[in-house]
């Protein structure tokens, strides 16, 4: 499960059950009530939300198991739109928003390691 509270304090997003390969985000306030917003599904590996300073927008992660955008939604209109076009040999895994939103740190992952075993001989 992932959660964000929004700046306000008014109320928080979070996943939904994480079954399959997609789940969807709700959202919950103070007094445990749901809170209305659009609608919002993530796909595996898509673990973090975070908001916008002002707490009408959401960024997310978007895209395929392996390769992912990040993506923001306005929580009024349900308009979602990319905020990054990385190319596929860069894999995001997380990110985050510096306070007043004009920086965003992304967690990058590479497999390119190459094993060799050597065999040397014994003295």
């Amino acid at each position: 499960m992932i959660a964000a509270w929004a700046p306000d304090g008014r109320f928080a997003v979070y996943s939904g059950a994480d079954i399959g390969t997609t789940f969807s985000v709700k959202a919950v306030t103070l007094d445990a009530t749901e809170q209305a917003m659009p609608a919002l599904t993530l796909t595996r590996g898509a673990r973090h939300l975070a908001f916008m300073p002002g707490g009408k927008a959401l960024v997310y992660l978007q895209g395929e198991i392996q390769h992912k955008n990040l993506w923001v939604m306005d929580l009024e209109t349900g308009a979602k739109r990319p905020l990054t076009n990385i190319g596929s040999e860069f894999d995001i895994r997380d990110f985050d928003i510096a306070p007043d939103g004009r920086e965003v740190v992304l967690e990058r992952v590479q497999e390119r390691s190459d094993v060799v075993l050597l065999d040397l001989p014994r003295p």
